[in-house]
């Protein structure tokens, strides 16, 4: 996992060809998190049934992880489907990566990685053509996994 340097005391270092992500950019770090230019929550395995001491039936709670959230309102439906096999077993985080274009939100990838300390990467979704677009979700990676 590449280290967090400071610009200063309020921005987190990011570098990379996408000048407007890497000036949106203040922090990026793993788990939930609701940032400038990353959305991201956990996924829950489809068998985890416990939840504030309640028992719900096998894949509701992915079920409401995957569709009742703010990643999950920018996931396209495609990416969705994938990730719902990917993380049957074990879950994940997914990570939505965008920057802004006045109070317009552009997409600009989607990152999938396991949901425990190791942090490790399953899948890239580059959902924005721009090649620095997707310089700036290959350098976001980097803070995200191991």
């Amino acid at each position: 996992m590449k280290k967090h340097t400071w610009d200063n005391p309020n921005k987190m270092h990011f570098e990379s060809p996408h000048k407007t992500f890497s000036r949106q950019c203040r922090y990026i770090t793993t788990g939930n998190q609701m940032g400038d230019v990353v959305y991201s929550n956990y996924i829950r395995p489809y068998g985890e049934t416990e939840c504030n001491g309640f028992t719900n039936p096998p894949g509701h709670l992915q079920d409401w992880d995957l569709t009742k959230n703010i990643v999950a309102d920018t996931l396209p439906y495609h990416i969705c489907e994938e990730i719902r096999k990917l993380t049957h077993d074990n879950g994940g985080i997914i990570y939505n990566l965008h920057h802004w274009n006045g109070d317009r939100r552009i997409d600009d990838g989607f990152v999938l990685t396991t949901r425990h300390d190791d942090c490790k990467l399953i899948k890239v979704w580059y959902v924005n053509r721009d090649w620095r677009a997707q310089a700036a979700v290959d350098e976001a990676v980097k803070y995200i996994t191991n």
